[in-house]
């Protein structure tokens, strides 16, 4: 499934705005007033384990007042943020892009709350289900009572998973996806491409297949199994035949996989048929 998130200006920065108002100053978190030993937002990136509980503290600040804070926890495949607030070595430079396998799961975390006073200290806690894993992002977004709003603050999440079969791409049409750049792939019909790989599970791997899906309809337009019997890691090197009749538009490449113990996966990557 194509998970495209799109996120919209806070709505509230309008309605709070107020006329003739003479604060211009936006809102800030507070980096130095964070003192719980708990992570805070402006780490940049974090590693974390599926199946724990991760808690984010912060301080925030405003010269006014403060009134919405906003916590938006997502895939990271599909798309890039601009990185802002996480030091001066990065403020106003663009999150670059790279290849991004799905992450195998529609998990996503979105809390909103009002707040009010010159400073508050918040926490943000989110349950990792064990169907997630890979990359994600927390940003995190801050408006002033006077409607004022911060440069968003992206945390990323990287996400460890020992309890799903992992899958890992080496080549692609002759090309390693480390080297496409957040670039996505375009698939003539009638193409063949060469996908190479491997799939593993410490508890074996029972059942895994490739196949590629059309997402206006979800049709499987392509599949092919790839022969398991339980063994703990197995490479693979299939050609994907586009069909010669492929509407053109939007397909997912998918990956999925059952371990010895019964525990599923699907993975993969968006790509355009044209």
């Amino acid at each position: 499934m194509k998970i495209n998130q799109h996120f919209a200006a806070f709505a509230v920065a309008a309605a709070l705005a107020s006329c003739g108002t003479t604060d211009t100053e936006p809102p800030t978190v507070c980096d130095s007033d964070n003192l719980t030993g708990l992570p805070s937002i402006l780490a940049g990136e974090l590693e974390v384990e599926a199946g724990t509980t991760v808690t984010i503290h912060d301080a925030f600040c405003d010269n006014d007042g403060l009134a919405e804070i906003r916590w938006n926890l997502h895939t990271a495949e599909g798309h890039a943020h601009e990185e802002e607030e996480e030091g001066e070595e990065h403020e106003g430079e663009e999150h670059e892009e790279e290849f991004i396998l799905w992450s195998g799961g529609d998990f996503e975390k979105l809390e909103i709350r009002a707040v009010e006073g010159t400073k508050t200290e918040e926490q943000f806690t989110v349950d990792l289900p064990l169907t997630t894993r890979g990359l994600w992002d927390l940003l995190v977004s801050i408006v002033d009572a006077e409607g004022n709003a911060a440069d968003d603050v992206l945390l990323q999440l990287h996400i460890e998973n020992d309890h799903l079969p992992l899958f890992e791409l080496s080549m692609v049409g002759g090309v390693n996806p480390a080297e496409w750049e957040g670039e996505e792939q375009v698939w003539p019909p009638g193409a063949t491409v060469n996908v190479t790989g491997s799939v593993s599970d410490s508890d074996g791997v029972a059942e895994a297949e490739l196949l590629l899906i059309r997402e206006s309809d979800e049709a499987v337009v392509w599949s092919a199994e790839i022969p398991a019997t339980g063994e703990s890691a197995i490479d693979f090197s299939i050609d994907v035949v586009v069909p010669a009749d492929a509407a053109e538009g939007e397909y997912h490449f998918e990956m999925e996989a059952v371990d010895g113990a019964g525990v599923d996966m699907h993975t993969g990557f968006h790509l355009e048929v044209e």
